[in-house]
């Protein structure tokens, strides 16, 4: 459980909280780039309770504002994207690539250049990887840019997929640190449920790493041996949570205190991307609306959940692994309630996760701070999930022994 405070602590985003300052300090994926089309209309995006518009002009160069004009803060999503600039339709005033104000025809020619100088504009960096965009909305220099073991990876091998998720952004990183799950909501569908369903409450063992956690869940078979499944969670935002043959890698970004981002990006690094494959079964639904693939469970009962199957013939009686861990997500709440819940041997991830952002959220405003994962400070490219079978006891001998590669 968690006090009232240390909850907001770890919930609350917004400019000047902790948590908010501390997430500002890193990367993150905001819109799909196939969404922002060159020279088409400006794209709206919101994190950490700022709203944004991302413009792509003529020649594919990008831009990221904050929604409102610097002028008199009309919506720039009403702008005009020329090919050379986005245009206010308030009073004309223009914005070039990376949010450069380039013209602002109501100041009397004389005077232009130089108000264009001194104009404060809330441009923000931007980048495009793994068909994404991102943005960064610290203070001061950019950071090194993350490099993780998808990057690099042409569509046919990666694709990347947004679901906006109607709660607080710590109980779907909770979900994901939570393997003890995969045996009950998913045990209808979930791609290696024979592998799972040997231990429905498996030992779990949770090692500090550098960059934030690796969680081990051992599994006994009932011949000898262990099936292990291993979870990396890289702090802040992402885990790569193992898929057995395939792989992919979540990433929570908090739009503001209680709706998030849930990216789910599915890769494989030697073949082309397979949507007959079992985790293939599961993404190929979410690209029907791939900048928000919680459009087809909305307005819906129960999240569209199917009664009549309900504990018979489907556990959940929701037919997709996503569209599970949406609806429980969702179901606890706007921001969860920590104090009233009861925590089991087999939430010692969600705990140590809670620990993580909440001592990382403390540093962030102590002076000096300190920033807990500070981007380029740690080599995140071979990091990835773990899923294998083992006659070895030692989780950590075993995972050695089976290689990264798995």
């Amino acid at each position: 459980m968690l006090k009232t405070a240390d909850n907001a602590q770890i919930s609350q985003v917004g400019p000047g909280t902790p948590m908010g300052t501390y997430l500002r300090k890193f990367w993150m994926p905001v819109a799909r780039s196939a969404a922002v089309r060159a020279g088409a209309d400006p794209v709206r995006a919101k994190a950490l309770g700022v709203p944004m518009v991302i413009y792509r002009l003529a020649d594919g160069s990008l831009g990221c504002l904050d929604e409102q004009c610097p002028h008199r803060r009309a919506s720039l999503a009403l702008g005009f994207n020329s090919g050379t600039s986005l245009t206010c339709i308030y009073h004309g005033w223009e914005f070039g690539s990376g949010g450069r104000c380039v013209a602002v025809p109501t100041e009397p020619e004389q005077r232009r250049d130089r108000f264009r100088e001194i104009l404060p504009v809330n441009a923000h960096p931007v980048r495009e990887a793994a068909g994404m965009i991102w943005v960064y909305l610290g203070d001061g220099d950019e950071p090194p840019f993350p490099d993780m073991d998808f990057m690099g990876l042409d569509e046919t091998q990666c694709q990347a997929v947004v679901g906006v998720t109607r709660c607080g952004w710590v109980q779907c990183l909770e979900g994901l640190v939570d393997t003890a799950h995969l045996g009950q909501l998913h045990k209808t569908q979930f791609p290696g449920q024979d592998q799972v369903a040997y231990e429905a409450a498996p030992s779990i063992i949770v090692r500090d790493r550098p960059y934030g956690m690796r969680i081990y869940a051992d599994r006994p078979r009932p011949g000898g041996g262990h099936y292990y499944r291993v979870t990396e969670y890289i702090a802040p935002f992402w885990c790569f949570v193992p898929q057995n043959d395939e792989r992919a890698a979540f990433c929570i970004v908090p739009i503001d205190d209680t709706h998030c981002m849930q990216w789910v990006i599915w890769y494989n690094k030697e073949d082309p991307l397979d949507p007959t494959m079992p985790l293939g079964r599961h993404v190929a639904p979410l690209t029907r609306n791939p900048d928000d693939f919680t459009a087809d469970m909305r307005g819906k009962d129960r999240w569209g959940q199917d009664r009549d199957t309900l504990g018979r013939d489907h556990f959940s009686g929701l037919n997709n692994l996503f569209f599970e861990d949406l609806a429980v997500q969702e179901s606890q709440g706007a921001i969860m309630d920590r104090e009233n819940e009861h925590l089991g041997s087999s939430d010692v991830g969600v705990v140590r996760l809670r620990k993580i952002l909440r001592d990382a959220a403390t540093k962030a405003v102590a002076e000096p701070a300190v920033i807990f994962n500070h981007p380029g400070e740690n080599d995140l490219k071979s990091i990835r999930g773990a899923a294998f079978e083992s006659e070895g006891d030692n989780p950590e001998e075993a995972l050695a022994v089976a290689g990264r590669a798995v």
